[in-house]
């Protein structure tokens, strides 16, 4: 729990200090329904299955530390299909995302860790909400940074995987707060 704990902090220090870009999108439910969503496995594999993407995720392991602090670690396989040139350098786009949310202030920080060309590429991000109109909505706002370390084409790449990023985390607002009003209308 040590090492998931620091992995978390370094994550959430990296993103704190970097320059990438942020996405907000409005929730229609609390800051605390918000949380709950996140951590629920049922809407994450309902919205890959959604979005078409066939692969999955495993979490392999999560702990609460004496703080409150909810820290995981899962394992992501994607079936997306990857240009050949982007599958030598990272296979096939598997990952480790090693996470910590801390419940005093709100935000969940993890990085995101390639099977394959660890040393080439990384992703942090970090989750915070806030709230809208008296608490019963609120905004999520995802700060993400990508670095890339490929000789010539390090930034294209980081300008092609922001966008691939910006449209799934519109596509996920989007499906979070469908499966919000399903629910809530039953």
């Amino acid at each position: 729990m040590q090492s998931l704990a620091r992995d978390a902090e370094d994550a959430r220090s990296e993103v704190s200090e970097a320059m990438g870009y942020s996405v907000n999108h409005v929730i229609d439910t609390d800051v605390e329904g918000l949380w709950r969503l996140f951590f629920d496995v049922e809407l994450a594999r309902a919205m890959l299955k959604a979005f078409g993407n066939v692969g999955s995720f495993e979490i392999l392991e999560e702990t609460t530390d004496a703080q409150g602090r909810r820290h995981r670690r899962i394992e992501c396989r994607s079936n997306v299909e990857l240009p050949g040139f982007i599958t030598k350098l990272v296979g096939d786009g598997s990952y480790t995302e090693v996470g910590c949310f801390d419940p005093s202030i709100k935000r969940y920080s993890a990085q995101c860790v390639p099977k394959r060309g660890a040393d080439k590429f990384s992703t942090s991000f970090e989750i915070t909400a806030r709230p809208l109109e008296n608490g019963s909505r609120c905004e999520r706002q995802i700060t993400t940074e990508n670095k890339i370390k490929v000789f010539g084409i390090g930034s294209m790449l980081e300008g092609l995987l922001e966008r691939a990023q910006r449209d799934a985390h519109n596509q996920s607002a989007n499906f979070i707060n469908d499966w919000i009003r399903t629910r809530t209308s039953s």
